[in-house]
């Protein structure tokens, strides 16, 4: 067997690399393409993936934003979702789970001060990536229409995991 990392040759049984440490569990990556579907459904599909694996652990992501059409000004949305996991040999104690949250306000509020309310108001989730996935657009329009408009919008795409059910 070799490291997955450094290359070198290592016993069959290591767990992590005796020459640069790095562990030996190999990952595995899955990308989902939105392809003409409704945001809101393409989001669905990526929670039923993450329902049907429920082997799939340690799950980082990145984001694919595209331009679309606004009302008053372009607008982002989620047209590709790419997530690097390990698998284990047993089902994850965590189920992950992707939502689109969005923020209209007049007053100009931070993406982290949103997302520390959002926390706050779910304190069984541990968030585990969102700035990747964030865009806030204000101010486009809206001081041309007496501060009406596209006035700090917020998007923000985050992925989070939870306990997962002991009956699944």
């Amino acid at each position: 067997m070799y490291c997955i990392k450094c290359g070198k040759e290592i016993g069959a049984n290591n767990s992590f690399c005796p020459e640069c440490g790095a562990k030996q569990t190999p990952t595995y990556k899955e990308v989902f393409v939105r392809n003409g579907i409704s945001e809101k459904d393409f989001i669905a599909n990526i929670n039923k993936w993450f329902q049907w694996h429920p082997k799939a652990a340690n799950i980082t992501c990145k984001f694919g934003m595209d331009t679309a059409i606004g009302l008053l000004a372009n607008k982002y949305e989620l047209n590709q979702f790419v997530i690097e996991y390990e698998l284990f040999e047993h089902n994850n104690e965590n189920q992950y789970g992707l939502v689109k949250e969005e923020s209209i306000a007049l007053m100009k509020k931070s993406s982290k001060e949103f997302m520390g309310e959002w926390k706050q108001s779910h304190p069984n989730v541990k968030v585990v990536d969102w700035e990747g996935g964030t865009h806030a657009r204000g101010y486009t329009v809206s001081h041309l229409m007496g501060g009406f408009g596209a006035r700090n919008r917020l998007n923000i795409y985050i992925l989070f995991k939870f306990p997962r059910n002991k009956e699944n």
